[in-house]
């Protein structure tokens, strides 16, 4: 009769199930860290743009739409004053 000796504390079985046991906890590890990483790059990204558009229009607003003063003509009969329309992006508007 042929008999196996085990190996003592059942060393290879044990050390493998130690290894991918550790595996899965350091790939969980790194799929959190990788979610976290890329919801701050997503955030960064975000803030970035908003301060650009902010800028932009900001700049649109002090350098933009340099519209020529209203000009107002009254009548010689003194019955009244004639307002001038104008197109805008937004349609018409009477000054």
């Amino acid at each position: 009769m042929t008999a196996t000796h085990t190996a003592p504390f059942g060393f290879p079985h044990n050390l493998f199930a130690f290894l991918r046991g550790a595996g899965g906890i350091f790939g969980k590890a790194m799929l959190a860290i990788a979610i976290i990483f890329a919801a701050g790059i997503i955030a960064l990204a975000t803030a970035i743009a908003g301060i650009a558009l902010a800028c932009v229009a900001l700049l649109m607003r002090i350098f933009g739409g340099q519209h020529e003063p209203t000009t107002v003509h009254e009548r010689a009969d003194g019955q009244g004053i004639t307002l001038e329309a104008r197109k805008t992006p937004r349609g018409w508007t009477v000054e």
